[in-house]
């Protein structure tokens, strides 16, 4: 690992661009287009003009060629390890047999050759086509679920398939790191309104109170913060948000939410040791969905929401999505709305099975108002009620909106290369005012608060170009990805102080109105952060054994200007990170892996000892696991145990002098189970987190367990449907989430643990009246016993956990 870093005046912040990365993004753009354009303005061929559409994803060819043998009729015949571990394009579109099968084949390596019987014998590319052994058995359609995609549907609540720990479709089995997937169907079933309750059942997840979550997607990972400064938070494989409090992420508007656990900056630059979050979109489909629910529910919840696409033209080269939502509510604290608008369209177009373009949107916009962080003695000790409104109903807002527009292109050569090219703008704009209800504790019944007034705008671009190609070095089998990829980030902050009229009485809360607010003191900045990177990564298939090995070089540079002093700074750093891995694959469906990878995050300002700029902070991560995931079922096992240690950790004294001497260590042991039976599905999930901080500035840091952070903590969700007991229709789910104590290292106090039960009883009237069919009901109820209790990032940042809340939904799809 290299790194270089240093500081200097910038005359100007926010507007120069990275000379290097726009070259080498202009000079990929040139190469794509001069490859591209002649490929693409060929005239069809005749055999698309034929009367059968297909849709196959791309994924494993024995499944995809199984597929086309269920569907056309088609005879093939080939050896079990000649198709072994090929990857198919995928098929979409209209095309005669033979020149489907011929486009499923293409960059496998594999030619059909048509026998004197009718039938199709597969034969390597470099062989002469012609009649092969009768003695080979047919490929015929086996029904298994390798049609799966990275970007598509999760069958059930168990996926195959991820994107998010290697940028390639690669199968789970195959994935030496630790990844959980949760599908469209488990986000709906359990009904998340952030990504943090979207997450509540997978392994080594620590989060903030859902009220909190409502406008921050907030997350610990193994003991790391994931989403602050953007260090973790993903939409579709790339860089999101440009500031943590822009808003979060709706998750209707996803079909997946992947969490990779454990330091992978190799293939996306800076980034949390603790792991990333990949938020996949909604994408157009050729089947035709209509999709309605309304929701009502605690606290005068009331909300429609709508999920619609199909193909444009009859060949289904063109597809379309629009995915929207509108909620009017209440909050369990009073005065506090819970109010959201979120629309996103998508359009596709795919005029061969070789070429796909994919634009997707979205507009959100987000009413509610700040839950301030409180001291940890006013909440342990009770004397502050939860549903209190500490604020101002006068003063008191959280307006977001924001905005983001992009694309993606794939395309595939005939030598069997692939170009992909994605690219993003995303645009927020916050006003955002509070009353700060943790300066001082609570003294006489007597509450004692500050005003801030902060209007923000933030945007982040973010651009990814790779090329992928598949080749053979004698019996090693290599899949190669290479890429570069650009973030630029902007972020204009004014903050302004206050100060309340009065303290606010608790006992007789009357509110003394809006606060006096000092126009003339900004101690907000603008930001600029720009990040390059070159990545590179090779996954290899020798035999039984998956291989994988990568490394990156990123440059970064950051640039700030203080509106209260007028100080300008800039920084510049590099650096090197990389992942190798390999995994062993059995018969039976059992995966033992092992694994290193590295990450690293930048850190602004200037050692008070030394004077020299930060260098980054680095993580590095040894991983041992084992995934159990037989063919043709739907079930998944996980284990994992793991290292992880990140050094040159920034800490601060009593006097805010900032020292680079701290570093984190965090051990670990994960479970995660996931089954999808015929009437019954299963989520498991349990982690024992030992971080802690081995250096610091401060001595009360020193060996204690990381601040929020539980050692043990489980989940269980299970999911019963009633059809063996004559109530076909009827089913029934329960979950229950435990959390330990967490840790308060600056008072040595401990946050205790609670447990909470959640439910679900759904019903299909379908199954009352056929004239129904595709309505649904369903009652959904959190915290179903309404068990108090608070978490902490500190000591005074504690907030209530959320009460008991109960959602009726009233679906229909058609």
């Amino acid at each position: 690992m290299t790194h270089r870093s240093s500081r200097a005046a910038v005359p100007r912040c926010g507007l120069h661009p990275a000379p290097l990365a726009l070259a080498l993004q202009l000079a990929f753009a040139a190469v794509a287009a001069a490859l591209v354009l002649p490929d693409s303005a060929r005239a069809q061929p005749a055999s698309a003009q034929a009367d059968r559409a297909y849709s196959i994803p791309a994924g494993a060819l024995d499944a995809a060629l199984a597929r086309l043998a269920a569907e056309s009729g088609l005879l093939l015949a080939a050896s079990a390890e000649l198709v072994q571990g090929r990857r198919s394009p995928g098929l979409q579109g209209r095309y005669a047999p033979e020149d489907a099968l011929r486009a499923l084949l293409a960059g496998s390596g594999l030619q059909a050759a048509r026998r004197s019987d009718g039938a199709y014998t597969l034969l390597p590319a470099a062989e002469r086509a012609g009649a092969a052994p009768a003695t080979l058995p047919p490929l015929r359609a086996k029904g298994r679920r390798e049609d799966e995609t990275a970007t598509g549907p999760v069958d059930g609540y168990v996926a195959r398939r991820s994107a998010s720990a290697s940028r390639t479709d690669t199968a789970l089995l195959e994935t030496p790191q630790s990844v959980s997937v949760v599908g469209a169907e488990q986000l709906a079933a359990q009904k998340a309104v952030s990504l943090a309750d979207g997450l509540s059942y997978t392994p080594g997840v620590a989060q903030q109170s859902a009220v909190f979550s409502r406008m921050v997607d907030d997350l610990m990972v193994r003991g790391f913060n994931v989403a602050n400064g953007n260090l973790g938070m993903l939409r579709d494989g790339m860089k999101y948000q440009s500031n943590v409090y822009d808003g979060g992420m709706e998750p209707y508007g996803l079909e997946r939410l992947e969490l990779v656990r454990g330091a992978a900056s190799v293939l996306y630059g800076q980034l949390s040791p603790g792991g990333l979050v990949n938020a996949v979109s909604k994408r157009p489909t050729v089947t035709p969905l209509n999709e309605l629910n309304l929701e009502f529910g605690s606290y005068d919840r009331r909300q429609v929401s709508g999920d619609f696409g199909g193909a444009i033209d009859a060949d289904g080269r063109w597809s379309w999505r629009l995915t929207a939502l509108a909620r009017d509510a209440d909050n369990w604290v009073h005065d506090v709305p819970d109010d959201k608008r979120y629309v996103a369209p998508a359009l596709s177009w795919q005029p061969d099975a070789d070429t796909r373009l994919t634009l997707l949107a979205s507009r959100q916009s987000v009413d509610t108002r700040f839950a301030s962080p409180l001291l940890y003695q006013d909440v342990a000790s009770g004397v502050l009620p939860r549903r209190l409104f500490l604020g101002e109903p006068d003063f008191d807002r959280y307006d977001s909106d924001t905005t983001a527009l992009g694309y993606e292109f794939e395309h595939r050569f005939a030598n069997g290369v692939k170009l992909r090219s994605a690219a993003r703008r995303f645009d927020a704009d916050v006003r955002w005012d509070y009353m700060m209800a943790n300066i001082a504790p609570v003294s006489g019944g007597l509450l004692y608060r500050l005003a801030s007034q902060r209007d923000e705008r933030s945007s982040g671009q973010t651009a990814d170009n790779s090329l992928a190609f598949d080749f053979d070095t004698g019996a090693l089998r290599h899949s190669l990805l290479a890429g570069i990829d650009y973030y630029r980030r902007t972020y204009d902050s004014h903050r302004w102080r206050g100060s309340a009229p009065s303290a606010l009485d608790l006992a007789d809360p009357v509110r003394a109105g809006a606060p006096a607010i000092d126009g003339t003191r900004d101690r907000g900045s603008d930001n600029l952060g720009e990040q390059t990177g070159l990545y590179l990564q090779d996954q290899m298939r020798l035999g039984r054994w998956a291989l994988t090995a990568g490394a990156r070089y990123d440059n970064s540079r950051s640039h700030s200007r203080s509106y209260l002093s007028g100080a300008r700074s800039g920084q510049k750093d590099d650096d090197v990170t990389g992942r190798a891995g390999v995994v062993y694959l059995f018969d039976s469906g059992w995966a033992p892996y092992l694994s290193v990878s590295q990450s690293f995050q930048p850190q602004i300002g200037t050692d008070s000892q030394s004077g020299e700029a930060f260098t980054p902070s680095r993580g590095r991560q040894v991983e041992a696991g084992l995934r159990w995931q037989p063919a043709d079922s739907r079930l998944l096992l996980a284990a994992a145990l793991y290292e992880l240690r990140q050094t040159d950790v920034v800490t601060a004294d009593a006097n805010a002098n900032q020292y680079q001497q701290g570093e984190v260590r965090s051990r670990g042991f994960e479970l995660e189970a996931r089954w999808q039976g015929r009437q019954t599905a299963l989520i498991g999930a349990f982690a024992f987190t030992d971080a802690r901080v081995r250096r610091s500035r401060l001595a009360y840091e020193v060996d204690q367990q990381v601040a929020m952070v539980p050692r043990q903590a489980f989940s269980l969700w299970s999911e019963r449907r009633f059809q063996d007991f004559g109530l076909a229709g009827l089913k029934l789910g329960l979950g229950l989430r435990y959390t330990a104590r967490t840790n308060i290292p600056e008072r040595g106090a401990q946050v205790p643990g609670y447990t909470l039960v959640d439910a679900m009883l759904g019903y299909e009237l379908g199954e009352l009246r056929p004239a129904l069919r595709g309505a649904t009901v369903a009652l959904n109820a959190r915290n179903l016993f309404d068990r108090e209790f608070f978490t902490c990032t500190g000591s005074d940042g504690c907030r209530y956990g959320e009460p008991s809340t109960w959602t009726a939904t009233f679906g229909y799809r058609w």
